[in-house]
C-alpha cells in the first residue's frame, strides 16, 4: 500500500534538492553558501523543504540519538562484537569521553539539519518574486530548526546558536549557555506557532500548529531540570489546549503507532516519514542492530542482522503481571522461522553454535554476553520480505505523551491526584485485559526506582514502560529525583556525578572552534 500524504510527494519533488544539499559532517558549514537560482515557482519552494525533514531521519541511524537509551536503565549492548573500541560499554555505566563518536555524529548531524533550516530561511527572505504562504513556510522552518535545538539542548546544554545562514566567511559560533538555547527554542516556537496551519493530516511529517505545542510543552516539563525554572503550569496548559483541539486519539492497540503502514494512526502527533522504496531510511536498533542473523528467516529478509542491543533485565522487572506492553515492545523466547521451523544459535559467540535461539531476560556479562541472552527490540513491526529500508515511520510524538505530561504537571502542581491518575490510567487501560487501575495515593507515593527513592516513582515506571525504546527515558530519569545518575541497573552503578546529565562538546568540535567551550565536568 502506498503512503498517500503530502511529504512523500515532497520527497518525490526534493530529489534534486536533497542531492545537493546532504551534509557532509566532516565540512565545516557555518559559511556554506549555495545558488538562489533554484527556486523558479512555489513548487521549487514546496521542494526545497524536504531535506529539512529528510535530516531528522539520520538521528536513527548508527552512533546517532537512539544509541543514547543505552545510556538509561531501557537498553544495553553487551556483546562481544560490539566492543567498538569499548564505546558501548562507556555509555551503559556513564565513563564516556569527549571523543567518543556518538557525540560528534549527533553534534554533526544536528547542526547539518539546522543549516539546511537556515539555507532555506535565507533563500526565501531573499527571493525577487512573491509567493503565497511564504511567511508561513519559514515559521514552519523556524520551529523545525527550533526541534534541533531541542535535541541539543537536551543532549548537550551549552551549544552556539547559529540562527543566520549568510555569514561571514571562516565564521565560527560561540557557545551560547543551556538558559539562552532554551530561551531561543521557546520563543522560536511562540513566535511562529500561529503562523503554522491547523491541518494536521495534510502537514503529517511536517510541522503544523499542533505538534509545536507538542514541542513547547515537552521543553517547559523539563524547564525545572534543565535551567532551574519551574513551567509546569505552562506545560499542563498546552497539554490542554492539545486534548482539547480533538485531532489526536489514543489508539485501542498500543502497537497501532508502530505498524508498518502507521501514517494512518490517530494517536501520532509527529513523525519521519519513511519508505522502504522511495526514502530508503531504517530504524537501525529495531532492526538491524537487534536481532540475530536467524531472524532473517522469521521475516525472509533481503538484509543482515547484527545481533547487538537488548533490555536491560531490571528494566524488564519493572513490567506488572498480564502487561500487554512487554511482549509488544520486546521479542523473547524461542525464535522461529516464517515456515515454524525452530531457530538456531550460529556460533557467534563461541560455544553457543547449535544452541535453540531462545531470547532470555538474563544478561550474563557486559562485554561478552551469551548469543541470545536479552530481550529484543521488538516496538516496531517488521513487514515479511522487507529490506533494510523500513515502512514505519518513526513516531517522535504520540498523543499518550499528553496524557502523562499533564498528569505529571497535575503532582508537580499540587494538583488533584485523582485527576492525575485518571489520565495515567486512560492510557494504561489498553495494557491490560482486567481493572488494573492506578490512585492518586498511589502516584503520590515515593517509591524505589533503580534502586533509590523517587518522588511519583510510580509515575516513572510508568513512563518508562509505556515508551521504553521511543528515545525519552533519558530526560524522564534526571526530571525524577536526577535517577539518570542516582540509581543502578543491570551493569551500571550510581555515580551521583550531576555533570553527566550532560555530555561533552565533541573534542573535534573544540579542536576545531576555539570559541567552544567543554562542559563542566569534562574540562
Amino acid at each position: 500500500m502506498m503512503k498517500k500524504y503530502s511529504l512523500y510527494i515532497l520527497f518525490l519533488m526534493g530529489l534534486g534538492a536533497m542531492a545537493g544539499s546532504c551534509t557532509n559532517l566532516d565540512e565545516k558549514i557555518y559559511d556554506r553558501l549555495v545558488d538562489n537560482n533554484f527556486y523558479k515557482n512555489e513548487k521549487d519552494i514546496i521542494a526545497a523543504i524536504t531535506p529539512v525533514y529528510t535530516d531528522y531521519r539520520g538521528l536513527l541511524e548508527w552512533r546517532k540519538w537512539w544509541d543514547f537509551e543505552e545510556t538509561t536503565d531501557v537498553a544495553v549492548t553487551p556483546r562481544a562484537a560490539w566492543f567498538d573500541g569499548g564505546i558501548y560499554i562507556r555509555l551503559h555505566k556513564h565513563t564516556w569521553k569527549p571523543e567518543d563518536p556518538h557525540f560528534s555524529d549527533l553534534w554533526g548531524q544536528a547542526y547539518g539539519g539546522i543549516s539546511n533550516c537556515n539555507r532555506v530561511i535565507y533563500q526565501l527572505d531573499n527571493l525577487d518574486f512573491e509567493v503565497t504562504g511564504k511567511e508561513s513556510v519559514i515559521a514552519e522552518l523556524e520551529v523545525a530548526r527550533a526541534y534541533w535545538y531541542y535535541i541539543l539542548c537536551e543532549a548537550f546544554g551549552n551549544v552556539p546558536i547559529v540562527d543566520r545562514f549568510d555569514v561571514p566567511e571562516g565564521f565560527l559560533p560561540e557557545t551560547s549557555s543551556r538558559e539562552e538555547v532554551f530561551a531561543f527554542i521557546e520563543n522560536s516556537i511562540k513566535n511562529n506557532v500561529d503562523k503554522l496551519s491547523d491541518d494536521t493530516k495534510t502537514y503529517y511529517g511536517r510541522f503544523n500548529k499542533w505538534n509545536a505545542k507538542m514541542l513547547l510543552a515537552r521543553l517547559y516539563l523539563n524547564a525545572e531540570s534543565w535551567i532551574g525554572k519551574n513551567m509546569y503550569t505552562e506545560c499542563m496548559a498546552l497539554c490542554t489546549e492539545i486534548m482539547n483541539s480533538n485531532k489526536y486519539a489514543l489508539e485501542n492497540d498500543y502497537s497501532a503507532p508502530f505498524y508498518a503502514q502507521n501514517e494512518g494512526s490517530q494517536e501520532i502527533i509527529f513523525a519521519y516519514p519513511a519508505d522502504e522504496v522511495k526514502t530508503g531510511s531504517t530504524i537501525y536498533m529495531a532492526l538491524q542492530k537487534t536481532l540475530h542473523p536467524s531472524n532473517v528467516k522469521t521475516f525472509n529478509l533481503q538484509t543482515w542482522l547484527d545481533n547487538g542491543v537488548c533490555a536491560v533485565p531490571t528494566f524488564i522487572d519493572t513490567y506488572e503481571e498480564g502487561d500487554k506492553r512487554l511482549p509488544k515492545t520486546w521479542r523473547m523466547g524461542q525464535q522461529y522461522g516464517s515456515d515454524g521451523s525452530i531457530l538456531y544459535c550460529t556460533g557467534l559467540v563461541p560455544g553457543w553454535e547449535g544452541k535453540p535461539l531462545i531470547y532470555t531476560k538474563e544478561v550474563s556479562n557486559l562485554e561478552n554476553g551469551g548469543e541470545a541472552e536479552g530481550y529484543r527490540c521488538g516496538k516496531y513491526e517488521i513487514k515479511m520480505g522487507t529490506s533494510r529500508a523500513l515502512d514505519n515511520d518513526w513516531v517522535a510524538m504520540r498523543y499518550a505523551e499528553v496524557y502523562l505530561m499533564k498528569a505529571e504537571c497535575i503532582l508537580r502542581t499540587n494538583g488533584n491526584a485523582e485527576e492525575a491518575a485518571q489520565l495515567v490510567n486512560e492510557v494504561r487501560k489498553r495494557a491490560f485485559d482486567g481493572d488494573n487501575k492506578l490512585s492518586g495515593a498511589d502516584l503520590l507515593k515515593t517509591t524505589n526506582v533503580n534502586g533509590v527513592p523517587v518522588r511519583f516513582g510510580i509515575l516513572l515506571d510508568e513512563w518508562g514502560r509505556e515508551f521504553a525504546l521511543e528515545g525519552l527515558r533519558r530526560s524522564q530519569l534526571i526530571r525524577f529525583d536526577n535517577n539518570y545518575t542516582k540509581g543502578e541497573w543491570t551493569f551500571h552503578e550510581p555515580s551521583k556525578e550531576t555533570y553527566l546529565n550532560l555530555f561533552p562538546i565533541p573534542l573535534s568540535e573544540i579542536q576545531a572552534n576555539n570559541k567552544l567551550e567543554q562542559n563542566e565536568g569534562y574540562k
